[in-house]
């Protein structure tokens, strides 16, 4: 007997209709009416009788079938059950992610260079099963379980636009144009609006988007202007059209916290990634040795 007869017999004595049952499983009937007489001469009995225009089960068909019932079911559960294994055996780091995202692929990448086995996967803001957190604040938070990295904003205009040919600016400067942010749920949004308060002015929001690449696209086309992180989304003048002007008044800063959570240790992997993205950021930021 072969599994494939066995499901085939399951199927035709749910249905008890050879076309239909030939139809739900992609196969010619002649195949199938061949797979059962088959399975029929090998077990020596006959498992079906036909009744008007259907088929019926025979004793022998109906006890066939309770018997098979749960052990096939369970085979058909076995590939996710046995992908569920290999999932726990694999080394997993959690992340969650809800800041610097680029300045932490790119660590992802170099750490996978190094340790191709560990397998990363990424959350936003709201998944507390976590074995690290990077976010963002506007202040310096430290202790046990966080560290944090100094990054300053820039502001990122068009090259070829009224401010192109400067290389620092005041905010209030630009209180009249249209800014590109990022989606108000993001944290760096709220820093940078309250910079724009102490500035004297509430920024103009003229496109939101939730993509850096899409803010810097934007301001190319000369739809506004928009802040910037010095290191973490990586060098805006790339590919040209924008240029990265200094804000010289208010002095824009953020914080990028890296965290582990407070309830409980990290496995090895976890805090083997913990320690080289410390550094990893450290480095970008030019706070740590090079």
């Amino acid at each position: 007997m072969e599994l494939t007869q066995l499901q085939y017999f399951v199927a035709v004595a749910k249905s008890l209709h050879m076309t239909r049952t030939a139809e739900q499983l992609h196969v010619a009937q002649p195949a199938l009416s061949q797979s059962i007489s088959r399975l029929e001469r090998e077990l020596g009995v006959a498992l079906f009788r036909r009744e008007a225009r259907r088929l019926a089960l025979t004793p022998a068909g109906t006890y066939l079938l309770e018997r098979l019932q749960a052990p096939l079911a369970a085979l058909a559960e076995l590939p996710e059950q046995l992908r569920e294994i290999a999932e726990a055996d694999r080394k997993n780091v959690r992340l969650r992610v809800m800041a610097a995202t680029s300045l932490v692929t790119d660590a992802i990448i170099a750490y996978r260079e190094r340790h191709p086995d560990v397998h990363f996967l990424l959350r936003n803001a709201g998944d507390e099963d976590f074995d690290l957190s990077i976010s963002t604040s506007a202040t310096e938070e430290t202790g046990a379980h966080a560290v944090s990295f100094e990054e300053r904003i820039f502001l990122v205009v068009p090259a070829e636009g009224r401010y192109g040919g400067e290389e620092s600016i005041r905010l209030s400067d630009v209180a009249e144009e249209n800014f590109i942010s990022l989606a108000g749920t993001r944290l760096l949004r709220g820093i940078c609006d309250g910079y724009c308060l102490q500035a004297g002015f509430t920024p103009r929001v003229g496109f939101e988007s939730d993509n850096p690449a899409s803010v810097k696209k934007l301001i190319a086309a000369h739809a506004g202007v928009g802040f910037w992180p010095e290191f973490s989304w990586g060098d805006p003048a790339l590919g040209g059209g924008v240029k990265r002007l200094a804000i010289t008044e208010p002095d824009c800063r953020r914080r990028i916290v890296l965290a582990k959570p407070t309830h409980r240790a990290l496995d090895e992997e976890a805090e083997r990634f913990y320690l080289y993205l410390r550094e990893f950021i450290a480095i970008r930021l030019g706070q740590g040795k090079t």
